[in-house]
């Protein structure tokens, strides 16, 4: 899929968003005080059983720095893209999240306090990690503080750098998916789509990211990050148990996928008399049992209630999967809209809107560099 909307000269920026099955990349530019749409491209692989750009159980990717650059060549090459400054996203999975509490400290006293807390959240010697971080509350010098802290393993720094390099990329910047995502979704995580009176109680939202291997879980309170999550089940599990249960072949049980959904109708494929919400149905509790248990540790640290919940990544069109999160979770469920802050022709709505859950890393990273 690629698109080429608008060749004018004014300052752009490149996202590219590194997959386990999918590269995507999202080319914005600046017009005035306008960010706009100017291309966007992926790639993917249809057989995910054969090679895949991420494992879950790695921190590196599984195919060569070569490789992946040949396929972002190949995006850039059909999209007509040439923009050089870019930033790359680092998934959520091969990231170390944790947060501490410490005394009140001066910003001097703050990085030695880090390296030491960290050690025993961290499965990496520090001389292997880069360590970034970002105060939650408090204020440097006066108060106790609450401190997020993000790990990076070297050698993934290491991959991206080399791969921007192969493709004469002008790297600005490496970041965890979730922080991407998060800017990227302003719109829907400051509540500015609600009506006026709806809005001075939605101040805690949890977006979840249902990835082709993994699932992310992320709780923001007025914007600010508070809890990141992984765990190891994704969309490609399902698909994988459909296609298995139903004895039909990869691509047709992502195809059924994507079609039935949870929603009740029967599979349609001679011999099967399987419901396939009833296929789907304990992957999809397994990742609401996740989130029962991350919403009841929040409640009981900090003593507030999740008041929405957003759904990104390539499962969150799933036929019925918002209905049934509304209804298990008991909150307000929407789908993720990465370009809701970004101009387009309105002849790309509908297609926008069908992609953009699994856009929202990509549009964000762009989005950085307008910063």
């Amino acid at each position: 899929m690629f698109r080429n909307i608008f060749r004018s000269r004014p300052k752009k920026f490149l996202g590219i968003d590194i997959g386990t099955l999918y590269i995507k990349i999202v080319e914005l530019k600046r017009e005035g005080k306008k960010i706009v749409l100017e291309n966007y491209g992926e790639l993917g692989i249809s057989y995910p059983e054969e090679r895949l750009f991420r494992a879950f159980q790695k921190d590196t990717l599984l195919l060569s720095n070569q490789d992946i650059a040949k396929v972002i060549q190949s995006i850039c090459q059909e999209a007509k893209i040439q923009t050089k400054e870019v930033n790359f996203s680092i998934p959520d999975f091969s990231s170390f999240f944790t947060t501490f509490k410490l005394p009140a400290m001066d910003r001097e006293e703050i990085n030695e306090a880090i390296k030491y807390e960290v050690r025993p959240y961290v499965p990496l010697p520090l001389s292997e990690i880069t360590l970034d971080w970002l105060i939650t509350e408090g204020e440097i010098g006066k108060t106790p503080l609450k401190i997020l802290v993000v790990a990076i393993p070297n050698d993934l720094i290491n991959q991206y750098q080399e791969i921007a390099r192969i493709l004469k990329l002008d790297l600005k910047s490496l970041e965890p998916e979730v922080f991407s995502m998060v800017r990227s979704l302003k719109p829907l995580i400051g509540n500015e789509n609600l009506a006026s009176a709806d809005r001075s109680g939605k101040k805690i939202v949890t977006l979840v990211d249902i990835g082709a291997r993994s699932t992310t879980y992320s709780i923001l309170e007025q914007g600010i990050l508070k809890i990141s999550h992984s765990f190891n089940v994704g969309s490609n599990e399902l698909t994988e148990t459909l296609a298995k249960s139903l004895n039909i072949d990869y691509n047709k049980a992502e195809e059924l996928k994507r079609k039935q959904g949870l929603v009740l109708e029967k599979s349609g494929f001679e011999g099967s008399q399987q419901d396939v919400r009833e296929i789907l149905l304990p992957f999809i509790d397994t990742i609401i049992n996740e989130a029962k248990k991350i919403f009841r540790n929040f409640y009981q640290n900090e003593g507030k209630e999740i008041d929405r919940i957003i759904l990104a990544g390539g499962l969150a069109l799933l036929p019925g999967l918002k209905e049934y999160f509304a209804t298990e979770l008991v909150k307000e469920v929407i789908i993720a809209n990465p370009f809701l802050n970004v101009s387009y022709p309105p002849i790309l709505e509908e297609t926008l809107k069908e992609c953009g859950p699994s856009y929202v890393a990509a549009v964000g990273l762009a989005l950085k560099g307008f910063e």
